[in-house]
């Protein structure tokens, strides 16, 4: 297990970076444009992805750089996944929600993840087996059922091949529960790994697995559960079938009320 906080120093380090990227570029006037998926993109998501692929290039050559705006992907066991900036429009709106998500794969398996929210300075990280902590604090998830005043975050944009929504909204006035919908998935599940969210619904697919792998590890670590829509385990250095972030306690509702509408 050494050979993971060797893992992990090097991905609080880099996350630490791009954090400072973020708060550099954090500005009304930060240049921005479309990508061919019509996806929003600034500097500061390329600037940090690139960070990401040249120091993975020059300490761990062998291993994969699987990014949202750029990868260099050698079909390798290890895998860096990167989400540079989740929560780009808000980013680019001013609003300060957005986060950097770093984890390292191992044959699909997330076993360091790092989130860095450079707004507040807190840095979540967790390797396999060592617990979640927040700026050196141990974190874990909350206790409570999805009942009256519990919160859970609701992901949902126009393109996205699975609808949650109607499910959640439908499953909020049942139950009398608070939803909220952040912008950012990966500081949702920060959230949930320290006890201040229920859990995170969220209907990405096609190449989402990026906003899902470090949240992965850090909120088990945390003592939550996460899986895709349906309640299953998958890969996170490919496509997967949306995710369920929760505290483990809510999470067979969530999956049933998902099934049910779906």
């Amino acid at each position: 297990m050494n050979e993971y906080n060797e893992y992990l120093d090097f991905a609080k380090e880099l996350a630490r970076e791009a954090g400072d990227i973020m708060l550099k570029y954090f500005k009304p006037d930060i240049e921005q444009h479309y990508k061919a998926d019509k996806t929003l993109v600034t500097v500061a998501d390329e600037k940090i992805n690139q960070l990401v692929i040249d120091r993975v290039g020059q300490t761990y050559p062998e291993h994969s750089v699987l990014g949202e705006e750029a990868s260099n992907d050698k079909q390798a066991e290890y895998a860096w996944i990167c989400d540079p900036i989740d929560g780009t429009n808000p980013f680019a709106k001013g609003l300060p929600v957005s986060t950097f998500s770093l984890a390292l794969t191992k044959d699909g398996c997330p076993i360091v993840g790092v989130i860095m929210d450079p707004f507040t300075n807190g840095l979540y990280w967790a390797a396999q087996d060592k617990g979640a902590y927040l700026n050196g604090e141990k974190i874990s998830v909350s206790d409570k059922e999805l009942e009256f005043h519990s919160v859970i975050h609701v992901d949902w944009w126009p393109s996205a091949e699975i609808d949650t929504w109607w499910a959640m909204h439908e499953l909020a006035k049942e139950l009398s529960i608070y939803t909220l919908s952040i912008g950012s998935i990966v500081r949702a599940a920060a959230m949930v790994a320290s006890g201040k969210l229920e859990a995170g619904v969220f209907p990405g697919t096609k190449g989402k697995f990026m906003d899902i792998a470090a949240a992965k590890i850090i909120v088990e670590e945390a003592g939550g559960k996460v899986t895709n829509l349906f309640g299953n385990e998958q890969r996170y250095d490919q496509d997967i079938k949306g995710a369920i972030v929760s505290n483990g306690i809510c999470h067979a509702q969530l999956v049933e009320a998902i099934n049910k509408t779906l």
